[in-house]
Formats: structure tokens, C-alpha cells, sequence
């Protein structure tokens, strides 16, 4: 690896030094791809044998967050593995509660994620320098969820009321504000929002929940489902508002690509698979996710170069793993992957997709550095 991405410059110079030569390297692993695929570097985030170590956001310098353990007890806390040091790193607990988890990092360090109190699950939202603070809730709103944090520290995520859930976005500089609603729905999350200010999620409609673009301007746009589906759900946001996620109909579920010029795209499944989900996509579209195949579930990465391909062709073979769904990926082309040792009884994973902040996690996360 590198020696540029294990140390963090303090200052804001030189964190823009270290964002171009940042760029740099990413323009460098963009160019290669065109000709083949990239082979990654695997290293095993410390703490994933818990069996409670959750990955759900990742920023420019490799840096993690997510749940881990707490020591000696059985609840979690949000936790981070920076690049840098490669060891985990508990946030403190707001309330004195019993369960904070961690859902995103921007560049500067912020992160957004989820804690309970005596009452519900809140919304916080953390610096180094401020610590651990709640997102003020709306009036008549009673519990929430932040998933994601642009670089200008905009917080997207969703709260809870009597009436159902309803997407948010919020900043230290503004209000927290409701975001618009599909016709004939009464439900919205929003899950990812790029430093455009361009947020995506999923809201309900009179057929059911889809994947659904909020414009700066705060207007909704349905992005539809795949031809002869019913459902869609939008995971992930690039800069140049490309969405990644999954459409699903009796047939099962087909990962998709939406661009603002080409509208909704099936990336298809492994050889042998007739399932896939897309989770996040990068600057360059390259596109993570997992699908079933012939050998199981697989993760995937997705090129528009090469399309579609098994993550575990791209690692050592003699490294004894199984690489399941890949969650992230940053514009360097760093991936964090959930999977399992071969000695475990089974390479099935449960997912963390769609599920509660608190369902069980998968055995093992890997972080995966582009090698060439």
C-alpha cells in the first residue's frame, strides 16, 4: 500500500494536497480498467470474529465506520477503523445508552448514525472537536435514522411519527426539513446523498415503495422499477448523481444502474445467479453489490468497461475467503466486503441491506485496496 494514504494531514492544505494526489491515483486506476480487470489487496477489519461488526460507510481515505462490540458487554457502539492505523475506535455513547451505530463518513471526519434512548432510536451526528449530538427531530416526530453525510455536512435519513416514516435532510447550518413525497404515498427514506445535494432513497407509492431522486431543488423523481417489475429500491449516489439498487418482481431481484441521461439499467447476475442487488457506485460508475451465482452468493463488482464480475477472481485464492456482498466503494476504488473464512460451516451471509440497524451481522468485513 502506498505510504500517502496511511497518514492524515491535520491541516485543510494539506488535506487538499492529499485529495489531488488522491485524485491522481484514482484517474490512474480508472485509466487501467479500461484494459482489464483490477486485482485488490485483501486486509480484515480487526474485531470482524465478534460476529456483531457491521460496515456501512466509507470515505476518500479508506476510512470505516459501522458497529463493533463493546468491550465486555453484550450491547454495540459505533465504531471506526481508520485507514491509517487499521484498529477500531468506539465513538461515545449518547444517553449512556446501550446501542449506537454508526452509518456514514464524509471527508472531513463527521459521522452520522443511529443511538437509543430510555424511548426510541435518534438520529446523532459526531465530530472530534464537538463530540456525540442528537439531530433535532421535527415536531410530532418521535424517532429516526441518519444514513448518510455529504462532504458540507448535509445529514440525510428518516424519521418516525404515527403516520408512518418520512425522509429528512438536515445541517448544522439549517433546520432539519421534510422531503416531498410521491403521489398516492405516505412513507419515505431517504438512504444517500451526494456534495451535490442531490439525495436518494425510497418512498411508497399506490403499487408499493420505489426508488426515488430528490433534486437540490427539493422536487421527487420515481425512478421506476425494471421492466415487468413492481418494487425498486435505490441504495447508493455517485458525484454526477448516477443511483445503484435493486428492482424486484415475481422473478426475484436485478441490480440496476439510473443515469440522468440513460434512465434505469439491469446490470444482470454472475454466471449462474438469478438474483442481484447493487449497493454503491463510485465517481467512475463502477458499481458494487452481490448477486447469486452457480457457487452461491457472491459480491460483484460491475464496470461499464467489463461488466459484471466475481470479486473472488480478483483476490488470492490462497487467501481462504469468501467474499459474499461487496457494500462500498470510494472514488480510490478501496471496497469493503462482507464474506467468510472457508473453514466457517457456510458461505451464506445474511444480509444487512434492508434489515434493522440491530439484525445479526455477518462473521467477517474486509476492506479490498486496488493492487494494480
Amino acid at each position: 500500500m502506498s505510504p500517502l494514504f496511511l497518514l492524515r494531514p491535520r491541516t485543510l492544505a494539506g488535506r487538499l494536497t492529499l485529495l489531488l494526489l488522491m485524485l491522481l491515483s484514482f484517474l490512474k486506476v480508472s485509466g487501467h480498467a479500461h484494459g482489464q480487470s483490477t486485482a485488490y489487496t485483501v486486509f480484515e477489519l480487526p474485531g470482524a470474529g465478534d460476529g456483531i461488526q457491521v460496515p456501512a460507510g466509507l470515505n476518500s481515505f479508506g476510512d470505516v465506520v459501522g458497529r463493533g462490540p463493546h468491550s465486555g458487554e453484550s450491547s454495540t457502539r459505533a465504531t471506526i477503523w481508520r485507514q491509517y492505523s487499521r484498529t477500531a475506535k468506539l465513538l461515545p455513547a449518547l444517553f449512556a445508552c446501550e446501542f449506537t451505530s454508526a452509518s456514514s463518513i464524509n471527508d472531513l471526519g463527521e459521522i452520522v448514525g443511529a443511538s437509543n434512548t430510555d424511548q426510541a432510536l435518534v438520529p446523532f451526528f459526531w465530530t472530534a472537536a464537538a463530540s456525540m449530538q442528537r439531530v433535532p427531530l421535527l415536531p410530532d416526530h418521535n424517532a429516526g435514522q441518519a444514513l448518510a453525510i455529504n462532504n458540507h455536512g448535509q445529514v440525510v435519513g428518516y424519521f418516525s411519527a404515527a403516520g408512518g416514516t418520512r425522509a429528512f435532510v438536515w445541517s448544522r447550518r439549517t433546520a432539519a426539513r421534510e422531503l416531498a413525497l410521491l403521489p398516492g404515498g405516505n412513507y419515505s427514506r431517504a438512504r444517500g446523498v451526494n456534495d451535490a445535494g442531490e439525495i436518494i432513497g425510497t418512498a411508497g407509492t399506490a403499487a408499493g415503495e420505489h426508488a426515488v431522486f430528490w433534486s437540490k431543488d427539493g422536487s421527487i423523481h420515481d425512478l421506476g422499477t425494471l421492466a415487468g417489475d413492481t418494487l425498486s429500491t435505490a441504495m447508493g449516489i455517485n458525484s454526477a448523481g448516477d443511483v445503484v439498487g435493486y428492482s424486484k418482481g415475481a422473478a426475484g431481484m436485478r441490480a440496476f444502474l439510473w443515469t440522468k441521461t440513460g434512465g434505469m439499467q439491469d446490470l444482470g447476475v454472475l454466471q449462474g445467479g438469478n438474483s442481484s442487488r447493487a449497493f454503491n457506485v463510485n465517481a467512475s460508475r463502477t458499481v458494487v453489490g452481490t448477486s447469486t451465482s452457480a457457487a452461491g452468493d457472491r459480491a460483484f463488482v460491475w464496470k461499464p468497461q467489463v461488466g459484471m464480475k466475481d470479486l473472488n477472481e480478483a483476490i488470492p485464492a490462497d487467501q481462504g475467503r469468501v467474499l459474499v456482498e461487496a457494500h462500498l466503494i470510494n472514488n480510490r476504488g478501496q471496497i469493503v466486503v462482507m464474506g467468510t473464512r472457508m473453514e466457517d460451516s457456510t458461505d451464506h451471509v445474511p444480509t444487512v441491506a434492508d434489515a434493522d440497524v440491530c439484525a445479526p451481522a455477518p462473521a467477517t468485513v474486509y476492506l479490498l485496496t486496488p493492487s494494480k
